[in-house]
């Protein structure tokens, strides 16, 4: 009984002093998704200790309490982790206040404690990304802005691959190697895009997969990178580049993100952010600031203009070859017309090209190319075309109307038709 009579007594005098020093007495004047604006009582031993724990009161009060006007008045962490709380007042919390004002002079109490009240403005739209990433707070179910293929009004959800930002004489493998920031770049904005459910596709495992399969030649970095696009099967890229400003009084990334379509190269979107100037603070957590801030405007950008271009048809490229084991040549004369193979397949394409869009490269006796060829949005059962089903459509054609054995390959956006 003394034992529990004694444990009691410490509780008390750790509430006590825990009190003293953020007497949680917080009020919330306006708050949005963004920003949230706070007067906080600090109270401290001296004058010029109040304001830090004013800071600290407001966030003790968010995390554990609840604050009135904010997620429903309930307090932020739901799942407690000591450590993360700790780190955070001592070395983080600066990175979510982005202005404080005093509102008196501190002023003894009748406790013989300087005392005052703050107004602090938090940066809350990143503290809640913050404790969600850390697994500390559960943020409220949003509704799904995009359907897995199109929404209400016909949006297109595309596949988008992240690559770096090339200077003069570098690949993206060289990037990747052997510049951190721009990596920890491509890596914030594919999680990014991948924390509102767009399918992305991985660049360093696309280059892993070329390296394992040699598909490409070391003499021609350019033209790899290009095929390394062409053949993601990604409908959309991303090129992001990170800039580092770092003085006395801190430091601040800008952050530069320009997507475009894959198979047409035109630009879909493109922003630019540039975060607050702090103290300390790493590449990945500037970095991921400014991803967080301005990623979901900068996706919005891309659906909306990645719909408008594929509502007019998406550009593949096709090639036809005559497998090196056949006898078959672009020569020959097939079909119920007896016209040669190469004037057959252009004149297919030429029907059945979106609106007739299309460009023939160049035709020899044993391949015919099409650099370009604007295949329709959707199919004749009114579901959507891609390159896969296109490739199909054309092997079912020369195989079951002209009776050309073939078979058909696609890698990403372009697609292999050989003639057997």
């Amino acid at each position: 009984m003394k034992r529990i009579i004694t444990l009691f007594f410490l509780s008390l005098l750790a509430v006590s002093a825990f009190a003293q020093n953020y007497p949680m007495v917080v009020n919330c004047e306006s708050a949005d998704d963004r920003t949230a604006v706070f007067t906080s009582v600090g109270v401290a031993d001296k004058a010029k200790d109040v304001k830090d724990n004013a800071v600290r009161s407001l966030f003790h009060t968010l995390f554990y309490i609840g604050v009135d006007g904010v997620n429903d008045g309930k307090a932020l962490i739901l799942n407690d982790n000591a450590a993360y709380v700790q780190n955070f007042m001592d070395t983080r919390l600066p990175f979510f206040v982005s202005a404080t004002e005093e509102l008196a002079k501190p002023e003894k109490n009748s406790a013989k404690m300087f005392q005052s009240t703050y107004r602090i403005t938090v940066v809350y739209g990143n503290l809640l990304k913050d404790l969600e990433r850390n697994r500390m707070y559960e943020a409220p179910k949003a509704p799904v802005t995009y359907s897995e293929v199109e929404d209400e009004e016909g949006m297109v959800l595309p596949t988008i691959m992240v690559v770096p930002y090339k200077r003069d004489g570098e690949t993206y493998a060289s990037v990747l190697a052997d510049d951190y920031d721009r990596r920890v770049a491509v890596a914030k904005v594919q999680e990014g895009f991948e924390s509102r459910d767009i399918t992305t596709v991985d660049v360093e495992a696309k280059l892993n997969a070329v390296r394992r399969n040699a598909q490409f030649g070391a003499n021609d970095a350019d033209s790899n990178d290009k095929q390394l696009l062409m053949n993601s099967g990604a409908d959309v890229y991303v090129v992001v580049d990170l800039n580092k400003d770092v003085n006395a009084e801190g430091s601040r990334v800008s952050l530069i993100m320009r997507a475009y379509e894959t198979s047409s190269g035109s630009v879909l979107a493109s922003k630019d952010a540039m975060t607050r100037r702090y103290k300390s603070a790493s590449t990945d957590a500037l970095c991921a600031y400014a991803v967080d801030d301005n990623i979901q405007p900068f996706l919005d950008d891309i659906c909306k203009n990645f719909s408008k271009q594929a509502a007019g048809g998406k550009r593949v490229t096709l090639q036809f070859a005559i497998d090196g084991s056949s006898a078959a040549s672009m020569s020959d004369r097939v079909g119920a017309d007896n016209y040669p193979l190469s004037n057959v397949i252009r004149q297919w394409v030429r029907k059945n090209a979106y609106q007739g869009k299309f460009h023939l490269q160049g035709v020899v006796d044993e391949s015919i190319i099409f650099d370009y060829v604007m295949i329709p949005p959707k199919d004749k059962d009114g579901l959507l075309m891609d390159a896969a089903q296109f490739g199909f459509v054309i092997e079912a054609w020369l195989n079951d109307e002209v009776g050309v054995p073939c078979s058909s390959r696609v890698d990403g956006n372009t697609i292999y038709i050989t003639i057997l």
